[in-house]
């Protein structure tokens, strides 16, 4: 049911084109055939005409409203908003101010994690992460124990097995970074094979490794805990 109206204002708008916005539309409302959704969408947007002719001037941010028949709720963007958005619908438009409220807090910042049997990539900012991607099958084999020249051609197909590993799982991150502009991240994992995912350098260049960081766990919930509890 078309029963809810949002609207968007730019910190650079003027109040009264906005309050001439608000006018006309309310003139359109009343062509609405059905007398329920006519009465209840004139309602919300007098509701926010009411709340726009009391102001002198918009906050520094510009200014959300959300508005029914029955409520208008009043909110300042986190951070300024640049867009003029009206929309009516069967619910609020909260996608611009989930947006605008997520970039306020601040940089997301990424996570590999990888040893040679599993690998973890997830986004975190401050002490909360989400996981975007885990495998726990690489196909790396144990090193192989026997000797002579078996041993030797074996421990060379290990190296290869580790290099595609690792190739996959940063190709894996390439992607996730690219797509979320993340540009800086952290690498956790035992000593030495965290350490050759780095020097290898499959990352894409853009990236920075802000750190590397010894974890015992690589799974996509302790991992990415321990990784930050032991990070700086």
């Amino acid at each position: 049911m078309t029963n809810k109206v949002s609207l968007y204002i730019s910190a650079d708008s003027n109040l009264q084109a906005v309050r001439n916005l608000m006018k006309s539309e309310i003139q359109s409302a009343k062509n609405i055939q059905s007398d329920w959704t006519r009465t209840q969408v004139t309602g919300a947007l007098r509701k926010i005409l009411l709340q726009i002719n009391d102001m002198k001037k918009l906050p520094k941010n510009g200014l959300i409203l959300f508005a029914s028949n029955d409520n208008v709720e009043l909110i300042e963007p986190p951070i300024i908003n640049h867009s003029n958005i009206y929309r009516c619908g069967s619910d609020f438009y909260r996608e611009p101010l989930e947006l605008m409220t997520d970039e306020a807090a601040g940089e997301k910042y990424g996570m590999i994690l990888i040893d040679n049997k599993e690998a973890t990539i997830a986004w975190f900012r401050g002490r909360n992460f989400v996981s975007l991607w885990h495998e726990d099958d690489s196909r790396v084999m144990g090193k192989h124990k026997k000797g002579g020249q078996s041993q030797r051609r074996f421990e060379r197909g290990h190296e290869e097995a580790v290099k595609q590993w690792q190739r996959k799982v940063a190709a894996k991150a390439n992607k996730i970074f690219q797509d979320m502009e993340i540009t800086k991240v952290i690498v956790g994992g035992p000593a030495y094979r965290k350490r050759m995912f780095v020097e290898d350098n499959y990352l894409d260049y853009r990236i920075e490794v802000l750190a590397t960081v010894d974890c015992e766990y690589v799974d996509d919930v302790a991992g990415p805990r321990e990784c930050l509890a032991r990070w700086k």
